[in-house]
């Protein structure tokens, strides 16, 4: 659990039950750090991975751009973020899932127990998301392999890794961070697998997505 925690809530009272509900769990008070109200708070912070609890019922900004920037500023970070219960459906966690957040806790009655038991997954490597959202992911990578993979072509393991965080909206520098790799050796793996899915960057493989 190398990560340090942090709130982000514009809800001075939702920061502190959201931390409060964090703090059952053994070892994760040490690890927080003052809650953030807004993006320019956690910029304070230069270069400092963490894992992020985005509140999203306070925050006024979209959950997935905004991790974007997050992991941009801090790479290694992770993000779990608290969605209401009226935008919790599959459709917004696959978005926001595709734009790289970690897991979800959707804000109904057990949401305290699951919050902690949620972030210590997240710090040990494992993402906190619904089987049906981690199926829908793999259905979305097939398609598009099964639609843009050229003729003769296949992937290997490491750039099948790749194109999963290539499809999470990571850049050359997040991806490297991420397989312990090189940033050097990660352009070399994205150019592979863009080149092999007939495509010129990374902006026409994320809208290819969007095609059924």
């Amino acid at each position: 659990m190398a990560l340090a925690l942090q709130v982000v809530s514009s809800h001075i009272l939702g920061a502190l039950d959201i931390e409060k509900a964090l703090s059952v769990q053994e070892g994760l008070v040490s690890l927080l750090v003052p809650h953030a109200a807004s993006e320019a708070d956690t910029l304070k912070r230069p270069n400092y991975p963490r894992l992020f609890l985005l509140d999203g019922c306070s925050i006024n900004l979209p959950l997935g751009p905004l991790s974007s920037r997050l992991r941009a500023h801090s790479p290694g970070s992770k993000f779990l973020a608290l969605l209401p219960p009226d935008r919790s459906g599959e459709s917004e966690m696959m978005l926001l899932f595709n734009w790289g957040i970690d897991g979800f806790v959707t804000l109904h009655k057990k949401w305290k127990t699951e919050l902690p038991k949620a972030a210590v997954a997240l710090l040990r490597g494992r993402p906190w998301v619904p089987s049906e959202v981690l199926l829908a992911f793999v259905k979305q990578m097939k398609a598009l392999l099964d639609r843009q993979l050229l003729a003769g072509q296949s992937l290997t393991a490491r750039e099948g890794q790749v194109l999963q965080l290539l499809f999470r909206h990571l850049t050359n520098k997040e991806i490297a961070h991420q397989l312990n790799i090189s940033e050097r050796t990660a352009k070399f793996h994205v150019s592979n697998v863009l080149s092999k899915l007939g495509l010129q960057n990374r902006r026409n493989l994320l809208v290819s997505t969007l095609v059924d």
